[in-house]
């Protein structure tokens, strides 16, 4: 037995040094997707971050970050592995106080210090600074880095010392993006510590590479939270105390801490989704591997046809034969997993400074997820055994007198295969519909499989009934498809390669492109796509002081400058006045006035009167509002909270934009603000006598104590009269007022900011916007206003060229697979070739020959790819769509929308590429017309 394996193996490496040429291909063709992995395997690895690699990259040395969640106010804390990690109040209608650095020292072992710190930089001074184009905005931060903890924490000198009275330090990303260097000065034109500042040094944090910021004493202080540094590790009973204060803990000691409450079960639940979604993504590349490699072996099984039936002639016997054949699969797995590795590894490691600053932080060294890739050996093994086991089949089959005679016939294909087929592709369908019914990762996974299989094992039939519509094409097509449906053997397997690269590109463009569409479906949408507007903000404390029609004049100057005559159409913005007229007589107070509309009791979802005790019922209350059309909330337009911000006029042309509405529905919108109502999207909240229900509630705040009491002020109602639009264009606040209702409800527009729509410009092209945003970053109206223009854009670009990269180089594959295929089948068909040449076929036909054979091949393989795509897609969209199916308000799901580009690229260009390149690079001289042998 061991004999016979060795001996297989013994011709195998032969045989692939024997031809060296199509041992590569094999090889490429099994090692191109796994290199893919390798690489993608190794960069994750790399980069991702344990919990204690994440600490040790932000806390350094020192032993926790404290941040508050509400001062003053206990929390319960339900994760302890995170930065940010997951809370609940204890007492909701606890309004906090104020909490001193004392108090949380007294908290920690003696000996403790702390020192403020934010990892994050929106929490730092937003300053406005000179650049080398004009001026720009980066983050200040005023941390006294005379104190070690910064140090400790990885604070790196690149270049330079720490700064002294009056100086900075910057960035690496900042001082790149200024030009400035060690001994430069730094202007900061606008905002906290304004004035020029020498640069003392450069500086690094590990885990925050990209960002643009400075760091001095002149800076305001807003950290966030503070560094930790204690003789000894945190206990949790000192974390809790810290957690009474209203403070979260990340600490060094406490990371193994599990998590509890709901936060555990909604964290158990999403990482199973994960490996759910990374197995069955696996799986499709599994297949791809499989059905990429197999027609190398099957048309090199058909080539060696003569000498496989030696073997057979001098005692060989199928099973050796088989053997043979496999071993050769064995050998090319096993030769491309190596190769994969180490170029893999090789680009990941060669490319570490570039792929950290792609990902914004330090690695902790290169590693190459040794489970991971040691499974790849074994995953390429098994692969390189079923890419060649129809090959092994094959040719332990020969006859033996039509091969040595060299009268080899093919095969009359059996109904059986199709029939074979159409059943294992209806197996695939019912195993998905199960998967999803009663959600088994085994039977999902199967789907894919078996659906990818049935319409490989139809394929030889399909072609068979293509060959019958050669009858009406020219006589090079006509050839072609005879060809492909007489010689089924050897353009099956060339479609299946590129059956399943297309397959693969598809699902993962539909999932990226599904991913897309529902974070733009999940925006606030307040203006149609492509719309321009112009935002003037106040840039003093002061703003009784600013000329708004000056700083109006002066930013439309800066647009038409731009982009031609313009006009600036005005939209109110309202946001509650302070105190909506209520005042309090107490000294040092505020009263805060907060608004929001109300549903009428019938017309509220029951979802939020439902008992909710464990997942059961939280799945059938949210199956019951599901089936209940009041409960229409979403994340996405579920208006929580007080309304801010609220556009509103009178002017048609700024309703109609905010509404879409148009004809007489916009003529009674206008109508209704004009008569002092508002225009809600929510149909529920409106009455049967058309009024909607405006809720008003007080707080007050002392300056000291924080809030003193909520509701101190009876809380009112107002009742307006409201018209119901269609969702999508009125945001989060889902309201659009008139000035009547505005000002009925002590809401103001105006004194902060004024907003314009800017009508009568073309589109706006990247170098025009450019322009307006360096003009708009000088001063206007004597600098006490900030200009911003914007166009409107709810999609991602990034994510379409993403999906364009990735359709891109499967259809690379695609190409080099239908090329490498084609390639193998003319080679194989020489004496074909030769007799047309003798029979007095002109030399352009093998190369129109060749080109429709190409074409056939593409066609076939595109097309039943992306019928494959589509249906993995299906599997993996239910698995995706999973973690949102049970929540409450309504999470938006994957949904149907086609990535039209991507499927130009695979059914268009694919074939029409692909058939140039053939009828491009085919010599023309026929085999006939110089020496065979």
């Amino acid at each position: 037995m061991f004999a016979s394996q060795r001996l297989g193996f013994r011709i195998a490496r032969r045989e692939a040094w024997r031809y060296k040429g199509r041992s590569a291909l094999s090889i490429t063709l099994l090692g191109l997707p796994l290199l893919a992995v390798a690489i993608a395997a190794s960069a994750y690895d790399t980069t991702d971050l344990s919990d204690e690699e994440t600490a040790a990259q932000i806390l350094g040395e020192n032993e926790a970050y404290i941040e508050f969640g509400v001062p003053g106010a206990p929390i319960e804390q339900h994760s302890w592995n995170e930065l940010w990690p997951y809370y609940d109040m204890v007492d909701w209608d606890d309004p906090g106080r104020g909490v001193t650095d004392q108090e949380i020292l007294a908290e920690l072992p003696v000996g403790s210090w702390i020192v403020p710190y934010t990892p994050y930089n929106q929490s730092g001074t937003s300053v406005q600074v000179e650049t080398p184009d004009g001026l720009g905005q980066i983050f200040g931060f005023a941390y006294n880095l005379g104190d070690s903890l910064y140090e400790d924490a990885g604070l790196e000198y690149l270049e330079g010392s720490a700064p002294g009275r009056g100086e900075v330090v910057l960035s690496s990303a900042a001082a790149a993006y200024l030009e400035l260097g060690v001994g430069d000065e730094l202007s900061v034109e606008e905002g906290s510590g304004a004035g020029a500042h020498e640069v003392s040094g450069i500086v690094e944090l590990p885990w925050n590479l990209n960002d643009r910021y400075a760091i001095g004493g002149m800076f305001s202080d807003e950290s966030s939270g503070w560094l930790v540094d204690t003789p000894e590790p945190l206990t949790m009973e000192q974390a809790e105390a810290l957690n009474a204060l209203g403070m979260t803990v990340w600490s060094k000691s406490l990371l193994d801490t599990p998590p509890s409450g709901d936060y555990a079960d909604t964290a158990a639940a999403v990482n199973d989704s994960e490996l759910t979604i990374y197995g069955l993504i696996v799986i499709v590349v599994v297949m791809e591997v499989v059905l990429l490699a197999g027609p190398a072996f099957a048309i090199s099984a058909r080539r060696r046809t003569r000498e496989f039936a030696l073997m057979s002639a001098n005692g060989a016997t199928p099973a050796q034969i088989r053997t043979t054949v496999l071993a050769g699969g064995v050998l090319f797995g096993l030769l491309a997993a190596v190769a994969a590795l180490v170029i893999g590894v090789g680009l990941v490691a060669a490319g570490l400074p570039w792929l950290e600053q792609l990902v914004g932080h330090r690695s902790a060294g290169l590693k190459v997820m040794p489970a991971l890739q040691a499974a790849l050996v074994g995953v390429a093994i098994a692969t390189g055994l079923l890419s060649a086991l129809a090959a092994a089949v094959s040719a332990s089959r020969v006859n033996v007198v039509e091969a040595l005679t060299g009268r080899a016939g093919r095969r009359k294909g059996s109904k059986k295969w199709l029939f074979g087929g159409l059943g294992v592709l209806a197996a695939g369908i019912a195993a998905g519909v199960g998967g999803v019914i009663v959600w088994n990762v085994q039977l999902l996974a199967a789907a894919i499989v078996l659906a990818q299989l049935g319409l490989v094992a139809c394929t030889p039939a399909l072609l068979m009934f293509a060959a019958r519509l050669g009858k009406w094409l020219p006589l090079a097509p006509r050839m072609a498809l005879r060809e492909a449906g007489r010689n089924r053997g050897s353009a099956a397997p060339a479609i299946a390669a590129v059956l399943g690269v297309v397959a693969a590109g598809m699902a993962f463009s539909m999932i990226v492109t599904a991913d897309s569409v529902r974070q733009e479906q999940s925006q606030e949408r307040l203006l149609p796509q492509g719309d321009m507007t112009l935002s003037l903000y106040m840039n003093t404390p002061d703003p009784e002081t600013i000329d708004w029609d000056a700083a109006s004049a002066e930013a439309e100057t800066l647009v038409e400058a731009n982009l031609g005559e313009v006009r600036l159409v005005p939209v109110a913005m309202y946001s509650p006045s302070d105190g909506c007229g209520e005042t309090s007589d107490e000294p040092g107070t505020a009263v805060d006035c907060q608004w929001q509309f109300v549903r009428p009791e019938e017309n509220r979802c029951p979802y939020w009167e439902t008992e909710v005790s464990d997942d059961d019922s939280m799945r059938a209350a949210v199956e019951a509002a599901r089936e209940d059309e009041r409960c229409d909330e979403t994340s996405a337009d579920a208006g929580w909270g007080s309304l801010y911000s609220v556009p509103g006029s009178t002017d048609p042309e700024v309703v109609a934009a905010y509404t879409d509405l148009e004809g007489d529905e916009l003529d009674r919108a206008v109508a209704m603000l004009e008569a002092g109502g508002v225009l809600v999207a929510d149909e529920h909240a409106v009455t049967d006598d058309g009024m909607l229900t405006m809720v008003r509630s007080l707080t007050v705040y002392d300056e000291e104590e924080g809030i003193v009491d909520e509701g101190t002020a009876e809380t009112s109602e107002l009742a307006v009269p409201a018209m119901y639009v269609e969702r999508g264009q009125l945001g989060y606040n889902r309201l659009f007022l008139s000035p009547g209702a505005a000002e009925e409800m002590g809401m103001t527009a105006g004194l902060w900011e004024q907003n314009f729509l800017v009508r009568g410009a073309g589109e706006v092209d990247e170098a025009a916007a450019e322009a307006l945003a360096a003009d708009f970053s000088q001063e206007l109206a004597g600098g006490e206003v900030y200009a911003y223009f914007s166009v409107v854009d709810y999609t991602d670009p990034f994510m379409f060229y993403f999906t364009i990269a990735v359709t891109g180089l499967c259809a690379l594959v695609a190409l080099g697979a239908t090329a490498v295929s084609t390639g193998l089948i003319i080679a194989e068909q020489r004496k074909d070739m030769a007799t047309l040449g003798a029979v007095g076929a002109a030399p352009g036909l093998r190369k129109r020959f060749a080109m429709w054979q190409t074409a056939v091949i593409a066609l076939f393989g595109a097309g039943l790819g992306t019928v494959a795509g589509v249906f993995g897609y299906a599997v993996i969209r239910e698995a995706l769509n999973r973690p949102y199916r049970w929540s409450y308000p309504f999470e938006v799901m994957y949904g149907w929308e086609l990535p039209w580009a991507s499927f130009a690229i695979m059914l268009l260009a694919v074939p029409l590429v692909a058939a140039a390149g053939a009828l491009l690079f085919t010599k023309a001289t026929l085999p006939s017309e110089r020496r065979i042998t």
